[in-house]
């Protein structure tokens, strides 16, 4: 199996992939959106955002090397695709408000820069792409076909559930713990990603968390920024 290269032909290809598919459908279809036609459609989508992360761990522990340990699916991509699946089935605004920016903001993260060591046809490569894939397809559409909004509350609540989960998170790495190399990594709380990442830049974990907070609330904030601009234009 050959070693995944950052932004090689591959990690380039799968990107332009997931990316043409997301913004194409969307921006094809935003025009022609009618709630009652397109129901279905939604439906499926939310069931299967929230049914791949269900199921994700029962096929990486039967066909990968891995444990239940280092399986549990409740890393913020993983819940940024239940709430985007559940804001699909419910059109609740706080599950939205979770997902839009741990999904865009950390999701494309995970895409650039992935956690996986080697390339496509890998276990790994093709459950993490996919996964994050369909987040992004998800989100996109919400955001350009269904016009959902991003309020200044949304970007708050988002920060505020995240240090909510924060705790909650490292208490069940500690909890779940695991084997060496099988060992609960929720949230990159216990240990860095395999890949390249940003996170190379900051202390050890948990400590990272202290300087990456800000980061990720400048993110939020830079991802609130369009429907900020947005909303002062239409005034």
């Amino acid at each position: 199996m050959n070693e995944f290269i950052l932004f090689g032909s591959t990690h380039l290809l799968t990107l332009t992939i997931i990316f043409t598919i997301s913004f194409g459908f969307s921006f094809f279809y935003r025009s022609r959106y009618n709630p009652d036609s397109f129901a279905r459609f939604e439906q499926v989508l939310g069931y299967t955002l929230i049914l791949n992360e269900l199921l994700k761990p029962f096929y990486l522990v039967a066909l990968g090397d891995y444990k239940w340990t280092n399986t549990v699916p409740l890393h913020a991509c993983h819940m940024s695709s239940y709430a985007t699946g559940l804001f699909l089935l419910t059109r609740q605004q706080r599950f939205f408000d979770f997902a839009y920016f741990w999904g865009i903001g950390g999701g494309t993260m995970a895409l650039m820069t992935p956690d996986v060591v080697f390339t496509f046809p890998d276990l790994d490569f093709i459950t993490l792409f996919f996964g994050h894939g369909l987040l992004f397809f998800g989100l996109i559409y919400i955001v350009i076909v269904i016009k959902q909004k991003v309020t200044f509350s949304s970007l708050l609540n988002a920060l505020k559930y995240s240090l909510i989960l924060l705790p909650i998170m490292y208490v069940l790495n500690v909890l779940i713990g695991g084997e060496p190399g099988y060992e609960a990594n929720l949230w990159y709380l216990m240990k860095a990603p395999e890949g390249d990442s940003l996170m190379t830049l900051f202390p050890s974990p948990p400590w990272h968390v202290f300087p990456v907070f800000p980061l990720v609330a400048a993110i939020f904030y830079m991802l609130y920024l369009p429907f900020y601009i947005s909303e002062k234009k239409s005034k």
